[in-house]
């Protein structure tokens, strides 16, 4: 398969597989409205999705590089996600919508450390480029979609939209199993000892953190729009402009890791992004919040690319798949942590 076709169909899949993340929390208000839920309810609603993505993504990348099929992992974890997600719009109770969120993060689990293990292999003279395009089909997901979910909740109701986002899944599984053509390969043993060493900790530990404020965002900021009194449709215009302004970074985070050094990049966009983020979630003027999402999804998103190449940098390329595996499961079971904290305290 050549590196174009591989980037291509790389970006839709992000694009999707990350889009589907933010459907959830564009609903949450509706649901939570729906089925009087109090506000940990909704961190545990919102957070257990990312706690099933974490679990897996070591599992699969281990799988990844033990038997070469990433292909048919891409395809299964898309397949599974799209299913969950028909059957969270056919819930009738907390509990159903709990259960299905959980196995819908498991599905997702997959495509992140096998399709960033592919492009880092393929593309090593301009690695950060690449991660940062295909960085930015996540964040074209991660736009669109709470925009279609909210306008679409608005219309039909949020049951609608879990039934209606399927589709979309099942095409891009339906492309990969046409276009993509994986050599066989053997099995193989992976030595998962040589990923603890502290420069490749410090780096999962950073990831860590910053899935954190990433997840408490876009949980907590539609809850924050919806106590202001506006609706489901503009719930998802703020996770779009943030995630839409992300694609710029994704793209401009991408260019200057190959530039500049990288960990210095993730310091100072981290520390910048944080604060932004802070005094949007405490702005009561619409307007200024728009101002603040911008920006704020413009430097926060810089930072993805950058940390992925640090850490295929510094993680033996044999072992890509495990290494992000894990470097994915830490990060989000960090980030699963975030709703449930900030929904004790509000």
């Amino acid at each position: 398969m050549s590196r174009t076709r591989m980037q291509g169909l790389t970006f839709l899949a992000h694009m999707i597989n990350d889009g589907f993340e933010l459907v959830l929390p564009t609903l949450l208000p509706l649901i939570a409205t729906e089925l009087s839920l109090s506000y940990l309810q909704v961190g545990v609603l919102g957070g257990c999705m990312v706690i099933s993505l974490g679990a897996g993504q070591f599992f699969t990348g281990y799988l990844s590089d033990y038997t070469g099929k990433r292909k048919m992992l891409i395809v299964g974890g898309l397949l599974c996600l799209s299913v969950s997600f028909y059957l969270m719009g056919v819930s009738q109770s907390y509990t159903q919508l709990v259960l299905w969120n959980l196995l819908a993060g498991l599905g997702a689990s997959v495509y992140h450390p096998v399709s960033v293990s592919l492009i880092s292999n393929a593309f090593k003279q301009k690695k950060g480029k690449a991660l940062g395009i295909h960085g930015a089909g996540g964040n074209l997901g991660m736009t669109i979609s709470p925009v279609i979910a909210g306008v679409l909740a608005h219309l039909y109701g949020w049951r609608f939209v879990f039934r209606v986002f399927p589709v979309a899944g099942i095409i891009i599984c339906v492309l990969f199993m046409v276009l993509v053509k994986e050599e066989p390969s053997e099995r193989r043993n992976i030595a998962v000892r040589s990923l603890f060493i502290r420069k490749i900790f410090l780096v999962i530990l950073s990831l860590g953190f910053v899935s954190m404020a990433s997840r408490g965002l876009t949980i907590f900021l539609p809850l924050k729009l919806s106590d202001l009194a506006y609706t489901s449709a503009t719930f998802g215009l703020f996770l779009s402009l943030f995630n839409g302004f992300g694609i710029i970074g994704q793209i401009i985070g991408g260019h200057i890791s190959d530039i500049y050094e990288k960990p210095r990049i993730i310091s100072v966009m981290s520390i910048l992004s944080g604060i932004l983020m802070y005094i949007l979630l405490s702005l009561p003027q619409y307007y200024a919040m728009i101002g603040f999402v911008c920006l704020a999804g413009l430097l926060f998103n810089s930072v993805w690319p950058t940390l992925f190449g640090l850490f295929t940098d510094r993680t033996p390329e044999e072992i890509h798949g495990t290494g992000l595996g894990l470097f994915f499961s830490v990060g989000y079971i960090m980030a699963s942590v975030a709703p449930v904290l900030m929904g004790a305290v509000t």
